[in-house]
């Protein structure tokens, strides 16, 4: 259970860990800043001075009113001023310079903690120093994040989060011109609650804590409506151990195995201010899962009432089948599976039971470079969705060339500087598209999935590829094949059951047409273990899916 006591020993030891970082040597150019793993004093590491600055003002931290914290402090505040740009704000060495919205993290990790500051600051010179020390940094800033843009969408709401927070702070700062002029772009959640970085275990996190910042500080309650519909979201992508679903995500949590402790915070806070005990529940679910994040610890400071906590908490969910429409995405929970199908990836569908998981079913062919299937016109079914490869050819950018192109002479000068170019404009022989259907639905014990060509011209090779999480067994009529990363199996006939401990997920019935270990023009997965089922078109089969325990009695799934 998520609680304010529970996150002062998280903070303690989180301090002794970043001053271990910092640089005491005054003869060295980087005193006072904090090393990270690159082994680089990055100029915005100034942030990790917000956990310093909370174990020296709250009471319950062994670092209460310490002066050597203090001094570490003040260390922080002298580096960052050595090392802002002239417009205020700092760098972020591994990829942007002089950089507007890496200064809107860095204030939005101090601003919670210097309004604490100044708040003690007349009964406290210690306090009074961190307030002025450190918000003259902020201060500073903001005049850089004025001026400055943006690279990514999360940066919007991180950037007005933070001249929301200093401006209260400063009131002689003219910050909501700024803020008002991004917020005009409109909130980039779509009815279902996804928003366009569909980054599952890193942004959607960030995102909904700069709003719910703006909408207290502003008075803006508005702001929280996509929030409350991502939490929503959010709870419905994750698996039962608490890890989410990130393979939907555009940002660099695609693929991760994580526990999205970075949203508690978000299902605190609302849960808090709505009285929401689903909300809280979940809270307490992921930091019994992930641990307790310090993330949290800005709830209980801004607003010390929270830190006694007598809301009922809802029971979670744990089956149920949802579909959002508008991201094309069906999540399925049902205990301990846990499947996910979602449109416009390659890897349209995904199961995990207990330690068992199938990342990814694959379906891709030869026809020209178009055989990579990915999912279109997602609508829904009884008892499941549908959704339609309709074989466009990507590689060539300049038209929306459907099926297989062949080019025709044309009477223009072509050279290696205008190909492409010209490309566009050659007359064609077209081939037609060959179209994959793709129509999962839950039956008991798992899923079917119906596959069928349509179109183009036939036979044309064809690959079912099931990729599973390495460190499992996989088990067919004849064999035990250990599921290493990077091996490929074929699954000749019957099914397969791939197992790790008791858990296990059994696919089929195979095939083997071909014996094409990397089929041109398919993604390539380096890092898991896969099993083919490889055919030839037309396709019209059944990929059967079951999931359960492994019982070593029956040598079968019960």
């Amino acid at each position: 259970m998520l609680s304010y006591k529970a996150l002062i020993p998280k903070l303690d030891q989180s301090v002794e860990n970043i001053l271990k970082q910092q640089v005491i040597d005054k003869s060295r150019a980087d005193y006072g800043g904090f090393i990270g793993p690159d082994a680089l004093a990055n100029p915005s590491s100034v942030g990790s001075a917000s956990s310093l600055g909370y174990a020296y003002l709250l009471e319950e931290s062994r670092y209460f009113h310490s002066q050597e914290l203090l001094e570490r402090i003040m260390m922080a505040a002298a580096f960052g001023r050595k090392w802002r740009r002239p417009s205020g704000c700092f760098d972020l060495f591994i990829t942007n310079f002089d950089s507007a919205p890496d200064n809107a993290f860095l204030l939005s990790f101090l601003a919670p903690m210097v309004r604490e500051a100044q708040r003690v600051a007349d009964e406290d010179a210690g306090a009074a120093r961190i307030a002025e020390e450190l918000g003259e940094l902020m201060h500073t800033g903001v005049p850089g994040m004025i001026k400055g843009g943006i690279h990514t969408p999360n940066h919007r709401w991180i950037l007005i989060s933070a001249l929301a927070q200093t401006g209260r702070l400063f009131p002689d700062l003219e910050v909501v011109p700024t803020i008002d002029a991004y917020l005009q772009e409109g909130i980039d959640a779509n009815a279902d609650g996804e928003y366009i970085e569909r980054s599952t275990g890193v942004y959607n996190a960030v995102v909904n804590r700069s709003l719910r910042f703006v909408a207290e500080i502003l008075d803006r309650p508005e702001l929280l409506e996509p929030v409350r519909r991502n939490l929503d979201l959010s709870y419905h992508l994750m698996h039962g151990d608490g890890t989410v679903v990130t393979s939907i995500s555009r940002r660099q949590d695609r693929g991760e195995k994580v526990v999205p402790t970075c949203l508690a915070d978000g299902y605190y806070g609302l849960g808090r201010m709505d009285g929401n005990g689903f909300y809280l529940a979940v809270t307490d679910w992921l930091c019994e899962q992930g641990g307790v994040g310090l993330e949290c610890l800005p709830l209980f400071v801004e607003h010390p009432e929270w830190r006694q906590d007598d809301v009922e908490r809802e029971e979670l969910p744990d089956s149920y089948a949802e579909v959002y429409p508008t991201s094309g995405l069906w999540r399925v929970r049902r205990g301990q599976v846990s499947a996910t199908a979602a449109a416009g990836l390659t890897a349209p569908f995904s199961v995990k039971y207990g330690n068992a998981e199938l990342t990814a079913v694959k379906m891709s062919n030869t026809y020209f470079a178009t055989g990579q299937f990915e999912g279109e016109d997602f609508e829904v079914v009884d008892g499941g969705i549908r959704m339609r490869h309709l074989g466009r050819n990507k590689i060539y950018p300049e038209k929306d060339y459907l099926g297989g192109i062949y080019w025709l002479p044309i009477d223009e000068k072509v050279t290696a500087e205008n190909w492409a170019e010209v490309r566009g404009r050659r007359g064609t022989y077209e081939v037609p598209p060959l179209e994959v259907e793709l129509k999962i639905v839950e039956v008991e014990g798992g899923f079917d999935l119906h596959i069928k060509s349509l179109g183009g011209l036939d036979p044309v090779p064809f690959q079912i590829e099931c990729v599973f999480a390495p460190g499992g067994e996989l088990e067919t009529d004849s064999a035990v094949v250990e599921g290493k990363v990077g091996n490929t199996v074929f699954l000749r006939e019957g099914r397969a059951v791939y197992r790790v401990g008791s858990d296990a997920i059994s696919i089929g019935p195979g095939e083997a047409r071909h014996l094409m270990w990397q089929m041109r023009n398919s993604e390539p997965s380096p890092e898991g273990f896969r099993v083919l089922i490889t055919s030839m078109t037309p396709i019209d089969r059944v990929l059967e899916i079951r999931c359960g325990d492994w019982s070593w009695g029956e040598g079968d799934i019960v």
